[in-house]
């Protein structure tokens, strides 16, 4: 089993190419440059970047291969890195090509990615910490705006600083020297990082107190040691720090989410194998009987499901067979499922299988009963005479049977149908009849079959699948189930599964089992 899927290795392998790519510059500048014509302070402050590079960079990979356990706001926190990261690069260049009259070209644009990367970081760590705040209130929306429009004017300030010197300035010599309005330059960073502060803490009733103290700390760490080294020119930390402190914030905050998330996921798990324990599993379900080929499935687009698929026999010569889908998925919709599941075989089974409408009339005004969470449910029910083939069945709101005659091919049985159950009491429910011949074959489904949709957004549909059941209209239930997933996966491809997949395949062979059709 891979722990992560191929975008994931491609992005690792991508990551490792360009990170290791700026290491290697670095180190090479460094040997170029050659530990005799820097200054102790210049050695101390570019290994200290490069060690910081390099946990940068076993931090990323760790991010990638953890992405699954820690949600979508770890994009910001990767955002947050590779600004970072950058910054800390730029941060050892600089120091490579100061003094070095040939390399003013890259000691101006060096610099330039350098002051850059400050504002960014606000910006990414703002973000980051946002989708901790769950919230949606007016102040946010307008911070949001506030830094959108100070990113902006922050990257145009450090362009024009080319031109006017504002910031900083090479001279002729390459010796890189700022001005008196450095300052200036960490408004937008400083203040966003405040910014962020503030609205942590107005909206901390959202955040635990460890997640509140990890914000902090990143706030307060950059800041103490820029303030700390501002007026000494020659030692340059913050880039390390910044990247120790994200690093922090990682362990605390994402890890202890990935925590969170999988005890819930261990839950989830615990729920799916309950929901799995109720629908029928074993096949053929009565290997005794001759009369008939049975086979269903569920694949869930989560890890539990709404739709579910049941039969029985009602006595001897009866079978009841079902076919439903809730509204909604996950856990409220597996909950739904399994008392309509229970519902609808409890009375049928008491009504022996007769008048699947009026049935489905006393399910409906159950279900409407307390249902404080207004879920309903499409459900196709039919009763066969097993002897006779003569087939009885109501749908509530549900897909169209598709049904094969003895050696033809598949074709969809339309006709109107009734309202889900649990929309409204007192609802009335249409009854159909039809008989099956021996050789015949009755396919059932839920929507999450004819809209699977591919990474083009293109759904499955009707007439692929009735394709798919004409590949070998004479198979067995099991393989013509088979041959609808295969069909399924390979339309689909990578694209993520959005609904529930529930099939039942119902062939009729007769009292005299199976033959040639």
């Amino acid at each position: 089993m891979s722990f992560i899927t191929k975008r994931q290795k491609n992005t690792a392998i991508i990551a490792t190419v360009v990170y290791l790519f700026l290491i290697l510059i670095a180190a090479q500048l460094l040997y170029i440059r050659g530990l005799d014509q820097l200054k102790p302070i210049y050695v101390f402050n570019i290994s200290g970047d490069i060690f910081a590079m390099l946990a940068g960079y076993v931090l990323f990979i760790c991010c990638i291969i953890d992405v699954q356990k820690t949600g979508s706001n770890l994009k910001w926190l990767l955002y947050l890195l590779n600004a970072a990261f950058l910054g800390t690069f730029c941060d050892a260049v600089a120091w490579l090509v100061d003094g070095v009259e040939k390399y003013i070209w890259l000691n101006v644009l060096d610099n330039t990615l350098y002051y850059m990367c400050a504002p960014f970081e606000a910006f990414f760590f703002w973000n980051y910490a946002k989708t901790f705040l769950e919230v949606d209130k007016k102040s946010i929306k307008l911070a949001d705006i506030g830094f959108k429009v100070g990113l902006a004017i922050a990257l145009f300030m450090r362009v024009t600083n080319l031109f006017t010197g504002v910031y900083f300035t090479v001279s002729a010599e390459g010796i890189y020297s700022r001005s008196q309005y450095y300052g200036v330059s960490m408004i937008y960073a400083f203040g966003g990082m405040i910014v962020t502060l503030v609205m942590i803490i107005l909206e901390r009733k959202h955040l635990q107190v460890y997640q509140v103290v990890t914000f902090f700390m990143y706030g307060i760490a950059p800041l103490v040691v820029s303030a700390l080294t501002l007026p000494i020119y020659g030692i340059s930390v913050i880039s390390g720090v910044v990247m120790l402190v994200i690093l922090l914030m990682y362990c605390v905050l994402n890890v202890m989410q990935g925590r969170e998330k999988a005890a819930a996921e261990r839950d989830m798990t615990l729920a799916k194998g309950i929901q799995e324990n109720v629908l029928p599993r074993i096949f053929p379900p009565f290997p005794e009987r001759k009369e008939f080929d049975l086979y269903a499935s569920m694949t869930a687009a989560r890890e539990v499901g709404g739709d579910f698929y049941d039969f029985y026999l009602i006595d001897d010569d009866h079978i009841a067979l079902t076919i439903a889908d809730v509204s909604g998925k996950g856990v409220p919709a597996a909950l739904f499922m399994m008392i309509a599941k229970t519902i609808l075989k409890n009375q049928t089974l008491a009504d022996d299988g007769e008048k699947p409408g009026l049935i489905l009339e006393k399910v409906n005004d159950q279900l409407c009963d307390g249902n404080m969470l207004e879920m309903f449910v499409t459900v196709w029910l039919g009763v066969l005479t097993i002897s006779t083939g003569s087939l009885a069945y109501a749908n509530a709101g549900h897909e169209y049977p598709i049904i094969r005659r003895r050696g033809g091919k598949f074709v969809v049985d339309k006709e109107k149908h009734s309202p889900p159950l649990a929309t409204m009491e007192g609802l009335h429910f249409r009854e159909g009849e039809m008989t099956l011949n021996p050789g015949d074959c009755l396919y059932l489904y839920t929507d999450g079959v004819t809209e699977a949709m591919n990474m083009d957004k293109k759904l499955f549909g009707e007439d692929r699948l009735v394709d798919a059941l004409n590949i070998e209209p004479n198979a067995s239930a099991r393989k013509l189930d088979d041959n609808i997933r295969k069909e399924i996966s390979s339309f689909v491809k990578d694209a993520p599964q959005f609904d529930d997949i529930t099939m039942l395949t119902f062939r009729y062979f007769g009292e005299f089992g199976k033959s040639d059709n």
